[in-house]
Formats: C-alpha cells, sequence, structure tokens
C-alpha cells in the first residue's frame, strides 16, 4: 500500500530542520512499526486516513542543537492549531478538547521524542506555516518577531490593567467586544475561564495597560506576529 505523510506535518517537519541546522533525527519517526500496525487505527502512525495518509510524526529531542521537545511541543499546544489533535512529550499529554497538559502514561514515555498528531481531516493537508515564537527566531538566538497587530476582544466588562497582574490596577474596562492594537505582549499572571488557562499578556497602547490574552479572539495563546515586550 502507498502511504506518505500529512502535508501539515511535512511542513513542520522543513521549518524545525531550518530553525535548527544539523538537528538529530534519530528518534524521528512517521509511519509504524509492525507493532502500530497490530494496534491498528489507535495508532496514527498507521496511513489509515485518506487512505493511505499517516497523520502522525515524532521530532527528536536534541537541545546540543536547540531542540527542545519541551519547549516545541508546549508552544504547539499553546497555538491551539486547528490542526492539531494532539500533542506528547515527557509524560504529559495535551489534547484539542481542552489544549491543557494531563498525565501520560503510555509505555513510551516520549522523552527522547514529542509526537504530533493532526486531525483526520482535510485540515491535515492544510501547508501553511506554524506560527510558534520558536520558529520566528533567528537560528543564533538573537532577535525576533518585533511587529504588532489589529484582533478583537471577547466577553464582557473585560478589565484592562496597568501590569500583567490580576492585582495590578485596572486603567479600563471593555463593555463587549473591542477592537485594539497590540503593540507587544508578555508573560505574567495566569488567568483562567471558558475552560482555557493563559499566561500571555497584550499591551495596548491606546488603553494604557495590558489585556490577558485569553481575552482575545485568536486560537493561538501567544500572538502570531507580535513582539514581547
Amino acid at each position: 500500500m502507498s502511504w506518505r505523510v500529512a502535508n501539515s506535518l511535512e511542513t513542520l517537519r522543513r521549518q524545525l530542520d531550518t530553525r535548527f541546522p544539523g538537528r538529530s533525527i534519530a528518534a524521528d519517526g512517521s509511519i509504524g512499526d509492525k507493532d502500530h500496525e497490530r494496534r491498528g487505527r489507535a495508532s496514527d502512525h498507521n496511513p489509515w486516513f485518506g487512505p493511505g495518509i499517516v497523520t502522525a510524526r515524532d521530532f527528536t529531542h536534541d537541545p546540543a542543537h536547540g531542540l527542545d521537545i519541551g519547549l516545541v511541543a508546549g508552544q504547539l499546544l499553546d497555538s491551539r492549531d486547528p490542526r492539531i489533535k494532539y500533542v506528547i512529550a515527557n509524560r504529559r499529554i495535551g489534547t484539542n478538547r481542552s489544549w491543557r497538559w494531563e498525565p501520560y502514561d503510555g509505555a513510551n514515555p516520549h522523552e527522547a521524542h514529542f509526537h504530533l498528531s493532526v486531525v483526520a481531516d482535510a485540515r491535515c493537508d492544510e501547508a501553511q506555516d506554524w506560527v510558534l515564537p520558536v520558529l520566528g527566531e533567528a537560528p543564533d538566538g538573537g532577535g525576533g518577531t518585533t511587529g504588532e497587530g489589529t484582533f478583537v476582544t471577547w466577553g464582557t466588562r473585560v478589565n484592562v490593567r496597568a501590569e500583567p497582574r490580576l492585582d495590578a490596577a485596572v486603567v479600563a474596562v471593555l463593555a463587549g467586544p473591542t477592537r485594539v492594537t497590540v503593540q507587544c505582549q508578555t508573560r505574567g499572571d495566569t488567568v483562567s475561564t471558558a475552560d482555557h488557562v493563559n499566561d500571555a499578556w497584550s499591551f495596548v497602547p491606546e488603553l494604557g495597560g495590558y489585556v490577558s490574552n485569553i481575552f482575545i479572539d485568536h486560537p493561538a495563546a501567544w500572538l502570531p506576529g507580535v513582539g514581547e515586550c
């Protein structure tokens, strides 16, 4: 049977190869071995969708060349990219049902590589670049995105605070969905609402303060194309 890897996974592989030249591929994987075949459709490493499309890939942990699977897997989960089905790394799994890490007790702890499964529908072949902070930086660690972006908030009576902290002074209140221009973003207090958790905050100059990214109507927890404060 002929098979191929989903285009979205091939895009991520190319991005990682470019971002981390010389990275080890010792634990990389796509189509499953005989053990995966025996498990049938229980493994996304089997080419069961399409048919003949493998919807999972493994990427090797190689911190010597800059590729830390905990960092990359965490940013994938934070991105909430609609192509993601689940991510596994370092004995944890995060799915598109909750976008939260949970303990993983499978036979393979996924410490030598991280596993990414994409959804078994047409989205798995969407080949646009993955938007992750780690992929936007130069290979030598210098620089990064420095732009700003316009977004729309959601929710009612959303507080804008002087600092990215829940105890900081409220400088404005957004009565409802509001179009805002985000100058930069940073990490701060963790905010939890509507079954989502996020510690990223956006600075909005015209409001004179910070809005938790959890109230920015965008699937990514860390906004793409916006620099860090």
